[in-house]
């Protein structure tokens, strides 16, 4: 397995399972610490799933999804926020640039 693939699993466990992602506060140098490595290693890895910010969105529009199906009594707001988005609006800006993909 090359350094690049060892990488990419480490981003996989940290951000999935660790659910990195849920962090509002969580930047591409958070990441690399997370991962061990740095910064630049981690960019190259993520080029091919879309970007760090495409990456983070995704995994985060799919946990608001699943948290107002277990939590219907849940606004937007507090789904958002839970969600690892830092306000309304900014999980609305991330949904319409979704959509536009």
């Amino acid at each position: 397995m090359c350094n690049l693939d060892k990488i990419v699993k480490s981003i996989r466990v940290e951000v999935e399972e660790h659910l990195a992602y849920l962090d509002g506060n969580l930047t591409m140098d958070r990441l690399a610490m997370l991962c061990k490595t740095n910064r630049t290693y981690v960019s190259q890895a993520l080029t091919d799933m879309g970007g760090f910010f495409a990456y983070i969105t995704r995994l985060r529009l799919a946990y608001f999804d699943a948290y107002r199906k277990e939590h219907p009594e849940a606004t937007i707001t507090q789904a958002a926020l839970a969600s690892g988005f830092g306000t309304r609006q900014t999980f609305y800006n991330h949904l319409a640039s979704a959509r536009r993909m």
